[in-house]
């Protein structure tokens, strides 16, 4: 029991000689908290010497001439600032930028023949230095030279191309090319890119289950500092439905001496390709030319000629003929 006492009161003695502990420290703590709060806003009153990265735009430029070189997006400012100005400015996100105009120089760049300009930078240093704030004063900027490198702009009208994913639907296929209206495009920008460029291609489209003609309006593709007259352009899809037909062609010798005859067997070889159903009645033979070459028979090894095949349509797909070679004999023709 004596025991007991005796630790409960040692106990509550030294709770309370720590508790008195505890709560001078944190008062000291206080204080110098405060004191160091107050210091840092009278030592933000100070001016100081620094470098800082600082962003920046470049407005106005010349509306004949296309950019071709990278201009540097930040600039290095060295400063005399108050504290408290530098340290809005490292804690701001993203600053302002300061601009340099470069319609003060439109009567020096835009001249036809100008390709390169270059601005020193310490003689628009008042400019910025007015941009960044009154309680800010500019020392020095790096680069202390910007050089513009320009290339002449010119119009050009370019031809169109599709950039198509295309899905048909059963018997179905393209009836021709794929149109535009317009079919061309006027490109304005750098000579140096559209003395190279062949075409315009649209944004990538993708088409299912093609069963019947359409037409859309599409955007064509971007190209870094070129624009377009126009952004969208109507393109036509000529979707028909196609049936396969067959057509027998004579077989005609072609090189062949005046004093002979080359007969072919068969004489004649089928024909077969895809056509649409609105076409179907413009083919015939005419449209087909099934050959066999008399020179040829110098380079032969067995006794069978190859068969070629010219066709002059548009209109029909996925022509095949059968037989591909075949054997002929070889008469004079005085006999």
């Amino acid at each position: 029991m004596n025991k007991f006492s005796y630790q409960n009161i040692k106990e509550l003695i030294n709770k309370r000689f720590l508790s008195k502990i505890d709560r001078k420290i944190l008062i000291y703590l206080i204080f110098v908290a405060f004191s160091t709060v107050f210091w840092f806003l009278n030592k933000l009153g100070n001016e100081f010497n620094s470098t800082i990265n600082y962003p920046v735009r470049y407005a106005n430029l010349p509306s004949n001439k296309a950019l071709v070189s990278e201009l540097p997006q930040k600039l290095k400012l060295q400063v005399i600032a108050p504290g408290y100005s530098l340290l809005k400015y490292k804690l701001s996100p993203v600053p302002f930028p300061v601009v340099i105009n470069l319609n003060d120089y439109a009567k020096q760049i835009s001249g036809e023949n100008v390709e390169k300009f270059t601005i020193h930078t310490r003689q628009i240093k008042s400019d910025i230095n007015q941009q960044l704030g009154k309680d800010i004063n500019l020392l020095d900027v790096l680069p202390d030279t910007i050089t513009f490198h320009f290339d002449n702009v010119i119009n050009k009208k370019i031809a169109l191309a599709p950039n198509v994913t295309l899905k048909f639907a059963p018997q179905c296929m393209l009836d021709g090319e794929i149109s535009f209206i317009p079919d061309s495009v006027v490109v304005s920008g750098p000579e140096f890119i559209l003395d190279t460029l062949k075409c315009i291609y649209t944004k990538k489209q993708k088409f299912k289950g093609l069963n019947k003609p359409i037409e859309r309006n599409v955007s064509l593709r971007e190209i870094d500092n070129l624009s377009f007259a126009n952004k969208k352009v109507n393109m036509k899809l000529p979707v028909s439905k196609f049936t396969e037909a067959n057509i027998l062609i004579p077989i005609i010798p072609i090189n062949v001496p005046d004093s002979l005859l080359l007969i072919t067997f068969p004489h004649k070889a089928k024909v077969s390709y895809l056509v649409s159903l609105a076409n179907y009645d413009k083919i015939n033979e005419l449209n087909f030319r099934l050959e066999v070459d008399y020179l040829e028979i110098k380079k032969l090894l067995g006794q069978k000629l190859s068969v070629n095949l010219k066709h002059n349509t548009d209109n029909v797909s996925s022509v095949s003929f059968t037989p591909t070679i075949v054997e002929y004999i070889i008469e004079n023709k005085n006999d």
